[in-house]
């Protein structure tokens, strides 16, 4: 009973500190590595406190106006009266308190009257200059940042960084960053790190290589979501990739060298685009108006997501702005062009005063793929586990067939656009049509698709094609009708896909019973403790009236014995005797 009580007065405590939060909660667990990068405006408040409730609307309001005015200082909370520990390390006195960090480390403690105009000025004279509006070029800004570049050169000694939970987010700051997170008893780690250290060596100057030891900071490696070792994740601004590919050096040094190449070029001439369509399956062309040199900021900040792939061309070209009728008052557009096809967009994403960069972002990974290609080792990744999930059709490829399976696919997945406008998406949902080396992968098809490959195949009759949505491992294999998919029925494949993407056709599980349960009951865990997180006022609710219940049945389950006892029910049952 005290353990549940214990519970119970600690849900109760965290659900009453509630109100007294807007922002980013700190405890113990996270604070160091949140405030390690960056600067961190942090309130330390009791929720009993009548100073802290009369400064909650201040800090509130200040919270919503600093993200505009201050869009690199953050603000947080920390509860004291769950975290007194904390408190005292940060060395907080009284309540509330509010003190400025820098990098992991407090800068100033904010002295005076907590008013909105004091508390921005206070803000103002920690923000990084270049939000205080300061009347500067864009050349300034560019000799500014070129000079910064300069002094802090990425991965100079070409040597792998250790990076601890203290220099984690600090390191990341400084240019694109290759990681290994890895535990030393295990041998696929120790394998590695001779090409570890080789790949730091070739990549020196261009990109920082580091390795983390998850024995030692676990805490670290469980924030990444790091679930086997080793794992390999590029970081490069706000993008976060996980490295799947093959572990040589030659297939490491080509990926990372891809991933930190300059994403956005500008295009010289408007001829030059037919060029570039011709040579890639997928490219960008950003149109911008000629003074408007903030979005071609943005779009190079934003492109890190692509990890160098598709090239974005930017433009201030009005024959393109003609060519792909972008309105007058349309002061830019993003255009997306597949399949050596210039005339036809797959997408344009039509700039707006109020275009964000999370929405630039999925624009730029949702179009990012051709609309056919090769499942390898490489590109399985990118395509199966795509932010938006498309449907992959996929067809089993081997050594005979693979040239005629491959134009096939091909001329299947032009005449699929050709179907939805260019887009190649029905519903918003896109279709990608690849071909996969079934010969070297039949473990995984079989397992994954019941795929059984005859080697001798020489009939593209005969190849065998599925549809996958790998966001929720599920498949289909059959039509309507319950005949076989096949590539050499375009008109019968093409009424599948619009049946699965409407619900008609019955899919098949790419798990086996024991795998769906567990994952089942690990979403059902997982959604329980978002429930509490969000509503724990209702769950201590529940949680109480569910003890109260429980206490009542019990409470009338003895009471009832107890009376018979007194009544002497019991005699009656037996006629009296004792016996």
């Amino acid at each position: 009973m005290a353990l549940i009580s214990t519970l119970i007065t600690s849900l109760a405590i965290s659900a009453f500190a509630i109100p007294a939060v807007y922002g980013a909660e700190l405890t113990p667990e996270n604070f160091d590595l949140t405030v390690a990068k960056g600067h961190w405006f942090i309130e330390h408040y009791s929720p009993y406190c009548p100073h802290c409730i009369n400064f909650a609307p201040t800090w509130q309001t200040l919270e919503k106006d600093a993200e505009a005015e201050f869009p690199s200082v953050h603000l947080a909370q920390v509860n004291c009266v769950l975290h007194g520990d904390l408190c005292d390390k940060n060395g907080v006195t009284g309540y509330p308190q509010v003190i400025m960090f820098e990098n992991g480390k407090p800068v100033e403690k904010f002295n005076g009257a907590k008013s909105l105009e004091n508390l921005k000025t206070f803000i103002s004279k920690h923000a990084p200059a270049k939000e205080l509006h300061h009347e500067t070029s864009d050349e300034d800004d560019e000799e500014t940042a070129a000079a910064s570049s300069a002094e802090t050169p990425v991965n100079p000694s070409g040597e792998v960084e250790i990076l601890t939970t203290k220099t984690f987010f600090p390191s990341l700051s400084k240019g694109p960053t290759f990681v290994k997170f890895y535990a030393p008893w295990c041998g696929h780690c120790k394998k590695l790190a001779p090409i570890w250290k080789q790949l730091a060596k070739h990549l020196q100057g261009r990109v920082q290589i580091a390795e983390v030891n998850c024995d030692d900071e676990s805490a670290l490696c469980k924030t990444q979501n790091i679930q086997g070792y080793p794992t390999l994740v590029y970081f490069s601004g706000d993008a976060r990739s996980e490295y799947a590919g093959g572990r040589k050096l030659e297939q490491l040094q080509t990926f990372a060298e891809k991933a930190s190449a300059e994403t956005l070029q500008v295009l010289a001439k408007p001829g030059d685009l037919q060029d570039h369509v011709d040579e890639e399956s997928v490219v960008y062309v950003l149109y911008h108006a000629p003074s408007d040199k903030e979005i071609v900021k943005i779009v190079r900040q934003d492109s890190a997501v692509l990890l160098g792939s598709p090239t974005i061309y930017a433009t201030t070209s009005s024959a393109i702005r003609t060519k792909y009728k972008i309105p007058a008052q349309i002061p830019w557009a993003l255009i997306c062009l597949k399949d050596h096809d210039i005339n036809t967009p797959a997408s344009i994403l039509h700039g707006t005063a109020s275009s964000t960069h999370e929405e630039l972002k999925k624009w730029l990974l949702t179009h990012r793929l051709a609309s056919s290609l090769e499942l390898t080792q490489d590109t399985f990744q990118s395509v199966m586990n795509a932010p938006h999930g498309p449907l992959v059709v996929i067809a089993a490829s081997n050594k005979k067939l693979s040239v005629k399976i491959e134009e096939r696919m091909n001329d299947v997945a032009r005449k699929w656009r050709a179907r939805n406008g260019g887009s190649g998406q029905l519903k918003g949902q896109e279709v990608i049509f690849t071909w996969m080396d079934a010969e070297r992968w039949k473990d995984w098809m079989k397992s994954m698709y019941s795929i059984r490959v005859d080697e001798d195949e020489g009939d593209l009759d005969d190849v065998k094609v599925i549809v996958a949505s790998h966001k929720d491992l599920v498949y289909y294999d059959t039509d309507r009708t319950g005949r076989s998919l096949k590539i050499t029925a375009t008109p019968s494949l093409f009424a599948a896909l619009e049946d699965i993407v409407n619900g008609k056709i019955g899919y098949k599980n790419s798990e086996n019973i024991v795998e769906r349960l567990a994952r089942h009951l690990n979403k059902k865990m997982m959604a329980f403790e978002a429930y509490v997180i969000e509503y724990p006022f209702r769950f201590v609710f529940f949680l109480i009236s569910g003890f109260a219940v429980v206490f009542w049945l019990i409470y009338r389950w003895v009471g009832s014995d107890v009376h018979s006892l007194e009544r002497g029910d019991h005699l009656k049952a037996k006629g009296g005797r004792l016996d």
